[in-house]
């Protein structure tokens, strides 16, 4: 039987859940009120625990255990070979690693990593170890813990969207072992940017993050309709008066196909092998009009992230949109099992 976990994914406009219920899952996609987080993080705590506390209570939630999933801007992760090491050791050394990015005090950040890989040579000895890793500001960790705790559950782990991109994809080729992995980019359009990652042979590779998203979508129906952003932003969901029809908003989706299509040119550019297939999730994939402008852009097939979950979970509607929330799921089922 499944463990009893949650995936939590918490956006700039909307918080994520998911988790199994009755034979089945159950997906909250929960609207944020302005300001409750931003650029910067959450700026408002209380805000946050609130709407845990009413959705807990509302949903009849029992589970408890979390694992959420950090935005990009949230974390830093990179791949990095060390000498053979045991795990006291690796965890006085990582920090060294982000020295070029960290220009702070390292002890305050919360270092992690996974094997990649164990290098051996010929004797089967360790060569070098091929890894994983990230770091994380301690307050922010400790924040969402508090965070959850306040509204009732208990944070478990804390992933980066990079191995939350990985999880997805190691749990697809489980249960499709004769498929060969693809060298595939996974394209998450949210409310303030878009992120782009390459994955090859189902490990990561790259990412970047594009400074646009849906609310210069918002800004520009705003702008039509002489109305406010949030007012705007309402139209944009019901497609009011067919304003995403409109050649301003169509503009808006070109400049954004033109800017992936810029970062997958460097990603074809500086790897060996092209990108194969674009995968979309995030609030913007529920955007037909974009959707099909993208579908036009790109020689490179496209689909939605549903389309690597589990079986069980693919078919429910809005799934792709919340499908690293769903990793969180997945990883937390994982670290149950011992995998």
């Amino acid at each position: 039987m499944a463990a009893s976990f949650l995936g939590i994914g918490i956006g700039t406009s909307t918080l994520k859940i998911v988790y199994r219920s009755g034979g089945g899952v159950k997906i909250i996609s929960e609207p944020l009120p302005e300001n409750t987080v931003n650029e910067d993080g959450i700026s408002s705590p209380q805000t946050l625990v609130s709407i845990l506390s009413e959705i807990r209570k509302r949903e009849r939630i029992r589970q408890r255990d979390v694992v959420m999933v950090l935005g990009d801007s949230s974390a830093f992760f990179r791949h990095v070979t060390l000498p053979p090491m045991n795990e006291a050791e690796l965890r006085i050394n990582l920090p060294y690693e982000f020295r070029d990015y960290i220009d702070e005090d390292p002890e305050t950040y919360v270092y992690d990593y996974a094997v990649d890989e164990i290098v051996r040579n010929e004797e089967g000895e360790p060569q070098s170890l091929e890894l994983y890793a990230s770091a994380a500001r301690r307050q922010l960790i400790e924040e969402r813990a508090q965070i959850l705790r306040k509204a009732g559950f208990r944070l478990k782990a804390i992933i980066p969207a990079q191995m939350a991109y990985m999880r997805l994809v190691s749990t697809y080729h489980s249960s499709h072992p004769d498929e060969e992995p693809k060298s595939q980019v996974f394209i998450d359009i949210g409310n303030l940017a878009v992120a782009v990652h390459l994955l090859q042979g189902g490990k990561f590779k790259a990412s970047k993050t594009i400074d646009f998203g849906c609310r210069d979508l918002d800004m520009t129906i705003a702008d039509l309709k002489g109305v406010d952003r949030h007012v705007a932003s309402t139209y944009k969901q019901s497609n009011f008066e067919g304003v995403l029809d409109l050649p301003e908003c169509e503009a808006v989706y070109d400049r954004l196909c033109f800017e992936i299509n810029k970062v997958i040119n460097f990603y074809n550019f500086s790897n060996q092998a092209d990108v194969e297939y674009m995968y979309v999730l995030g609030g913007g994939s529920q955007i037909k009009q974009l959707m099909d402008v993208m579908e036009r852009s790109f020689d490179i097939p496209l689909g939605y992230a549903s389309e690597v979950l589990p079986p069980e979970l693919a078919s429910e509607p809005g799934i792709g949109a919340v499908a690293l929330a769903v990793a969180g799921l997945l990883e937390g089922e994982a670290i149950a099992h011992g995998a």
